[in-house]
């Protein structure tokens, strides 16, 4: 499976950052945890991406191979035959970089693009999923559905919360309510974490 992210930005950091800069960013960004309603599944898959993105960085001939790769942009979305719904349907820029990963691993691959503010693109890659009409987060492929859905439902809610948030500062209130009220009726659809709900009202409240 492939997924719109690269090395650096899973760390955070520029393509030139210097060797001390990735081990402080692995460091950081390992020691921060995501919210507690997350599994352990994600949690760890999040810590898998990380730990592979610096184990390559770290090694000078593997980083020197990966930045050629990078640089070159040579990066292709592929089809994708188990019809996942990932990549392929995004109408991604074909320079967009992409890394490879597990289906297990796309939880944790979901939480870091939310960490990094990629509200849009979480979205664009989740809805699809939670539409009903994908099989493949109860097949468990994705890993164990019971784990596998709500933290896939929590990253989407959160998409939309921050999206809510960013809109509203732009003054566009419209897209704001909209986003916002996407959210919690993603979670009341799920019956999954009132807190959250309870969150997101506050900021329609407010809003209103």
């Amino acid at each position: 499976m492939r997924i719109p992210l690269d090395y650096y930005r899973i760390l955070g950091l520029p393509i030139q950052a210097t060797a001390e800069q990735l081990q402080q960013a692995h460091r950081d960004r390992t020691l921060g945890l995501p919210r507690r309603e997350y599994s352990e599944l994600a949690s760890n898959a999040r810590k898998q991406l990380l730990d592979e993105a610096g184990a390559v960085l770290s090694d000078p001939e593997a980083r020197q191979a990966y930045d050629a790769k990078f640089l070159s942009k040579s990066y292709e979305p592929e089809s994708d035959p188990e019809g996942s719904g990932v990549a392929t349907d995004l109408a991604l820029d074909p320079n967009t970089p992409l890394i490879d990963i597990e289906p297990t691993q796309f939880a944790g691959a979901l939480l870091l693009l939310q960490e990094l503010g990629e509200y849009e693109l979480v979205l664009k890659l989740v809805l699809p999923m939670l539409s009903g009409k994908n099989i493949s987060l109860k097949n468990g492929r994705f890993g164990d559905p019971k784990l596998v859905v709500p933290d896939i439902v929590l990253t989407a809610a959160l998409a939309c919360l921050e999206l809510g948030r960013e809109q509203w500062q732009q003054s566009n209130y419209e897209n704001a309510a909209t986003s916002l009220e996407s959210g919690q009726e993603m979670l009341l659809r799920e019956g999954l974490f009132p807190q959250l709900r309870g969150e997101i009202q506050g900021e329609l409240y407010k809003l209103r």
